[in-house]
């Protein structure tokens, strides 16, 4: 199981580890994938500019981190 995330995540960080991540930033809006200031800018960051509430943020990534590590360890 992979530790809790944190608001102060680059977006970076946060797709490097998580790539499956990148649909559900797109889905969102959060045109920050891809931009130069993904290495720098936080999901604390992210939410902010886009009036997303960071912790929600944060915890709608956990539950599709969660999930995607469930779904893998059902399979054979």
């Amino acid at each position: 199981m992979n530790p809790r995330l944190s608001a102060d995540i680059t977006v970076k960080e946060l797709l490097d580890r998580y790539p499956k991540l990148l649909k559900p930033f797109m889905d969102l809006g959060l045109l920050c994938v891809g931009c130069p200031t993904e290495a720098f800018h936080t999901v604390d960051d992210v939410a902010k500019a886009y009036g997303h509430d960071p912790n929600e943020l944060i915890q709608h990534f956990q539950r599709i981190i969660d999930a995607s590590e469930a779904s893998a360890a059902l399979k054979p």
